[in-house]
């Protein structure tokens, strides 16, 4: 009897147990990205530092003290004082001005050149992982050539002989991260047309865009995401380093990589006019890739349905 009476009440608890489960509100999805992206403070640390960038790049020309191409031939390579806080470059432009305009030049090209190549690179990933066969040999294979020449070399290569302005530049660091893009999603697709779902639409005769464009494309987005915040730090880097080349933005136009530049010839007697701007790029760079670390882990499937 007593065991009988045990299995029962065993029995009663786990039925009970399970309705607790079913009757449990759904996670907060929300609620469970926020908790896991601010988990880690460097990773609020480089957002804060975005939003705080992206304030100064929108309110540029109320924040920057004096006009960033205004030339004060009578007061060059100054010293920093009252006036110009981080002193004058050898043409009287106060240095200051010149950085802060500056966020709007690397926002502007980061975040161009990363749309176009996750745009391009998204369709071509898509058709060559779903197609298979021919066309993903000859599509992957020009990606892996691509993918052997150095990324820096490839941007230099391009910018030298498009050399038509920030659109060359643009053009040019969309084309070197270009790959990164195709294999990304190539592999996605692979994986993920494999699934239940995906061979159910094919069966139900649905269309090959629409199989790609409703029931796989929604799934890439998120290792998408995080793959774009990366990439706007490399293109960051990739922009100052054709400006400090020469082959980037253009003077007058107040970019960090050509500030570096013009200041590197005054490294030894004025350093704040190389190291500023030089330290700006490394800020924001290193404040993309720390959002992007929170973001991959923020996006993880297998922290789905985690209680918050």
């Amino acid at each position: 009897m007593d065991t009988c009476s045990n299995d029962v009440t065993f029995n009663d608890a786990t039925f009970n147990d399970v309705i607790e489960e079913e009757l449990l509100p759904p996670v907060n999805e929300l609620k469970r990205f926020i908790k896991v992206f601010f988990k880690r403070k460097v990773v609020i640390a480089g957002f804060a530092l975005i939003v705080l960038i992206l304030i100064v790049a929108a309110l540029a020309d109320i924040i920057a003290p004096f006009d960033p191409y205004e030339q004060d031939l009578h007061n060059t390579l100054a010293n920093p004082n009252g006036a110009n806080i981080l002193g004058t470059d050898a043409l009287g432009r106060d240095l200051l001005s010149r950085v802060i305009h500056g966020t709007r030049v690397a926002l502007a090209v980061g975040v161009s050149t990363v749309l176009v190549s996750a745009a391009v690179g998204t369709i071509i990933g898509l058709i060559a992982g779903y197609a298979e066969g021919f066309l993903q040999s000859v599509i992957m294979r020009l990606t892996d050539a691509l993918m052997a020449i150095p990324p820096l070399i490839l941007a230099i290569i391009v910018a030298t002989i498009l050399n038509v302005g920030v659109p060359g530049v643009v053009l040019a660091m969309a084309i070197t991260l270009l790959p990164g893009y195709i294999r990304l999603i190539n592999g996605q697709v692979m994986s993920l047309k494999q699934n239940d779902y995906v061979l159910a639409a094919e069966t139900m005769g649905a269309k090959s865009t629409r199989v790609l464009l409703r029931h796989i494309l929604p799934n890439c987005l998120s290792p998408l995401i995080v793959q774009m915040t990366m990439m706007m730090g490399v293109s960051i880097l990739t922009e100052a380093s054709l400006s400090f080349l020469g082959l980037g933005i253009k003077p007058p136009t107040a970019a960090w990589g050509s500030l570096a530049y013009d200041g590197y010839k005054y490294l030894l007697t004025k350093p704040l006019l190389s190291i500023v701007p030089g330290l700006a790029v490394m800020a924001l760079a290193f404040s993309f890739n720390m959002v992007g670390d929170g973001l991959r882990d923020a996006l993880d499937p297998k922290l789905r349905g985690t209680s918050s």
